[in-house]
């Protein structure tokens, strides 16, 4: 009896959907607790524009962070560890 190699297609599977192309998967969790009105409106961003919800959040935080003062946007950045390559 001949055995049947299988191989993965290329291209098989979720596409890595990070803003520079890497896998959403390696990304550390979060788990936070927020009012049921507050996530029903962020469910409902999300369904109004089509991205995940980690993409929500992120671009809120950034957002959130950009409008600081300079002097505590410096210091919030000074806290922020550089991304290991």
């Amino acid at each position: 009896m001949t055995k049947i190699k299988r191989t993965r297609r290329p291209g098989a599977g979720r596409p890595a959907s990070g803003p520079a192309g890497e896998l959403v998967s390696k990304y550390p969790p979060l788990t936070v607790r927020i009012p049921p009105e507050t996530k029903h409106k962020l469910e409902a961003l999300r369904a109004r524009r089509r991205v995940p919800m980690w993409k929500l959040v992120n671009e809120a935080i950034l957002a959130y962070v950009e409008q600081l003062p300079d002097a505590e946007r410096r210091l919030i950045n000074s806290f922020t560890r550089p991304v290991a390559e």
